[in-house]
This record gives structure tokens, C-alpha cells and sequence, in this order.
């Protein structure tokens, strides 16, 4: 958002954005919100995302952390590049904004895919830190539904938590079908539900935000 609010000029200094935000501000409750919401929530919250579909992306190593990060892009995308929000074409150029949010969520998918791998050998040995790591990923996993309404409700304009409860379903029935060995077709065409229903509404935004540019 520094960036946009750079390519902005210098004319936006102290105008405020649509959640009521003043560019250029840097404030302590600002940077602690960005810390515990953009930062912690969607962490955990993406981690579990990988977590669960990860069994289903061991074909595309050792692309996989990519591969996730495009279709989290391609899922929930819809949710950050909203064309009600003027802030997109207001401040800087709208193409240029909705190429960093994409990149932010493939270095993201690249990020989670490297830190799970690396804290899998970890869990997977003995000793102290072996069940620390363990107890933290089962404990990661009570929150997971509220969690994922509250993140999908702060990201988009519209609070609607079928999205959410969407990409859970299709969580759970990929994580079965993974656990009592059914065809893999099943689990594929669990997760292919929320990436064609979220890239049709990524679609749709993309349109609207950059038409008459």
C-alpha cells in the first residue's frame, strides 16, 4: 500500500482511504491491527489452507508453494480486488495494485509451503521441540472456522460467509477422501469447486475494476 499511496504523488498526502485511513499515516494501533489481522489470522489461516490441500499438490514439486499460491489467488482473490473499492484506481495505477496483491498471495503460497516443510522434518523427529511443534499445529486447528469467517468478513466488502464455508467443505471432503484412500478424483473435484466458483468472481471483478483503462 506504500507504493500505491507513492504512485499516488505527493497530492494524497493526508487524504483518507475507504476504510478510513489517512495516507501516510503510520500509526500504533494501524501497524498492531496489520500485525495480528494481515499477519497472525491469515498465517495460521493459510497454513491450515496448505496444510489441508497439500496431499493434493505433491505432483506439482517442487512447485507446489507456487502452484498454492496461485490458486489462493484464484479462490479468495475476489475478496481483495473488489471493484467498489475506488481506493484501487484512486490512489496510483489499478493495474499496477492488482498485480501486488496477486504477487503478494504466490510469494505467500511460496513462503507457508517452505516454513511447513521445514517445521514437518522438525515434527517428525523426537524430543522436546518435535511435540511443541505438534501440539502447536493441532492447536492451530480449533479457530479454523470462526477464523476463516472473520478473515473473509475483514477482506471483503461483502461479510458473506458462504465463501468460507465453501472452501471448508471442500477441505474436509479432500482430507477424507486423502484419509480412506477414495479415488482422487474425488478430492480434486472438491478443491475445483472453490477455485472456479472464486475465479469467476475474480473474474468478474477484474473486469469491472479495469474496464476503461
Amino acid at each position: 500500500m506504500r507504493v500505491s499511496g507513492f504512485m499516488g504523488g505527493p497530492g494524497m498526502v493526508g487524504v483518507r482511504t475507504s476504510n478510513g485511513n489517512r495516507v501516510g499515516d503510520i500509526t500504533l494501533e494501524g501497524t498492531i491491527g496489520l500485525i495480528l489481522f494481515a499477519g497472525v489470522a491469515t498465517g495460521v489461516l493459510g497454513g491450515i489452507l496448505y496444510a489441508g490441500s497439500e496431499p493434493w499438490l505433491r505432483r506439482s514439486r517442487p512447485w507446489s508453494g507456487l502452484v498454492f499460491g496461485i490458486g489462493l489467488f484464484a479462490a479468495v482473490g475476489f475478496t481483495t480486488v473488489d471493484p467498489s473499492n475506488v481506493d484501487f484506481a484512486r490512489f496510483g495505477s489499478a493495474p499496477v495494485n492488482v498485480a501486488m496483491f496477486a504477487a503478494l498471495f504466490v510469494l505467500f503460497g511460496i513462503a507457508i509451503a517452505w516454513l511447513l516443510e521445514r517445521l514437518r522434518a522438525v515434527a517428525a523427529g523426537r524430543g522436546t521441540r518435535a511435540r511443541v511443534v505438534e501440539g502447536l499445529g493441532w492447536l492451530a486447528l480449533l479457530p479454523v472456522a470462526p477464523l476463516m469467517v472473520a478473515v473473509f468478513a475483514g477482506l471483503g466488502a461483502n461479510s458473506d460467509p458462504l465463501p468460507a464455508v465453501v472452501i471448508a467443505a471442500a477441505l474436509a471432503i479432500a482430507a477424507v477422501a486423502h484419509w480412506r484412500r477414495f479415488p482422487p478424483l474425488i478430492g480434486y473435484a472438491a478443491l475445483a469447486v472453490p477455485l472456479m466458483t472464486g475465479s469467476v468472481r475474480l473474474a468478474g471483478g477484474l473486469t469491472a475494476l479495469l474496464a476503461g483503462l
